[in-house]
């Protein structure tokens, strides 16, 4: 909030007479809410709308374009995924990405006589280690996870990125079906049941991830970027005592992709209001993000890569990034998958199948295809277009 507040004023003193009011709000409701004045014309002219949101504003109709001289959008990695499918227009900003990454307890390694260095890319060999760094009692209960995955949007982060490693998409081209029982989604979803049950590397009901990994409980975790800001001020005995390697693949290198990004989005300007005022949100969001000062100022901030692909190895990245999180996420952002929108009804039946997965070992593919089923239902009852832009992604070259 404090950069925000300086931002605010820096642009304030640029346009006298003009006064910008920022309001910060709470996250309970807050979609439902800025649909709600939006349309009505009575809310702010523009407000920070988080990706889960944007997309119910966007088929609404009450979000302006962004001019198309805003930013350099060839050099934007959102560029491809945030266009509008229909009408080429985009609707948002990013602060910066997010990518699940391997963070790793260096003093627990280090009495295996492993580094990070030795952390392997691919992911048999990462399972031997986890394996290796896996600890029990004599009763054979697990007093250090190996590797914990134990955080439900741990899990359904690294299933999306599981799937899109193997090639696969989560919904058909057209956005209107999901295909999450696809080959690639059992495999992914046997990966993570495997995790638990065949190569025993934690504890299901243990100690959830972030507890674990901070008292000493789990020599690694894998989970997003956004993880990493809690991890000193939570636990200050692991103070220069932890980093991060990127996620490892089934090739060991980025192709076909390292997985899901995830975009921490910006400003969302409302069509409501004058021609003018629309004009000065857009300028204020131009002098808020699109200089790289700015977008290293928030990715360094927000512990995640910026949106420009020539800003992703700069300088003030590497001197200002505890553990290497914003480093590691950039070398594998590129080749990562943008799915657009989630739609709101998946999470439920995700809980329900990671429950039943993990907890009740229950068979992978019968419990993916009743979540896939669910979800055709659903999709087909909401009937209404989704923005799944998942396709869009282009690998770089090898």
């Amino acid at each position: 909030m404090l950069f925000t507040e300086q931002l605010v004023q820096e642009w304030e003193a640029q346009h006298p007479g003009v006064t910008l009011k920022y309001n910060p709000l709470g996250w309970t409701d807050i979609e439902t809410k800025l649909l709600t004045v939006a349309t009505a014309g009575s809310g702010p002219a523009f407000a920070n709308i988080h990706f889960f949101w944007r997309y119910d504003l966007q088929r609404a109709g009450v979000l302006a374009p962004y001019p198309d001289d805003l930013f350099e959008w060839d050099k934007l990695i959102s560029t491809p995924f945030a266009r509008d499918p229909e009408t080429g227009k985009i609707y948002t900003c990013n602060f910066c990405y997010y990518t699940d990454q391997v963070y790793f307890n260096q003093e627990l390694l280090t009495a295996e006589g492993i580094n990070g260095d030795q952390i392997p890319t691919n992911w048999d060999d990462f399972i031997k280690l986890a394996q290796q760094l896996t600890k029990a009692d004599g009763n054979g209960t697990i007093t250090q996870a190996g590797c914990s995955l134990n955080d439900y949007w741990a899990r359904e982060w690294l299933w999306h990125t599981l799937v899109y490693q193997q090639g696969g998409w989560l919904y058909n081209e057209s956005g209107t079906e999901a295909n999450w029982n696809s080959e690639e989604g059992v495999r992914s979803l046997q990966f993570i049941q495997d995790w638990y049950h065949k190569h025993n590397l934690e504890d299901p009901e243990g100690l959830g991830q972030g507890d674990a990994f901070g008292n000493a409980a789990a020599a690694m975790y894998i989970n997003q970027g956004y993880s990493a800001a809690g991890i000193d001020t939570t636990f200050p005995q692991l103070t220069g005592k932890w980093s991060t390697v990127p996620t490892p693949t089934f090739t060991g290198n980025g192709l076909p992709s390292w997985g899901l990004q995830i975009p921490e989005e910006g400003f969302g300007v409302f069509n409501t209001f004058s021609p003018e005022v629309q004009e000065l949100a857009f300028d204020y969001i131009r002098f808020m993000i699109a200089s790289d000062e700015h977008r290293l100022d928030w990715a360094t901030i927000m512990d995640g890569p910026p949106d420009h692909r020539d800003l992703l190895d700069a300088e003030q990245l590497k001197t200002e990034d505890t553990g290497r999180v914003i480093e590691t996420q950039a070398v594998t952002l590129p080749y990562r998958v943008n799915y657009g929108e989630q739609p709101i009804e998946a999470e439920k039946f995700w809980r329900v199948m990671f429950d039943e997965v993990v907890l009740n070992n229950t068979d992978a593919k019968v419990a993916l295809d009743t979540a896939t089923k669910q979800m055709n239902v659903a999709l087909k009852d909401a009937d209404k277009r989704r923005l799944i832009v998942e396709r869009n992604y282009q690998p770089p070259s090898a």
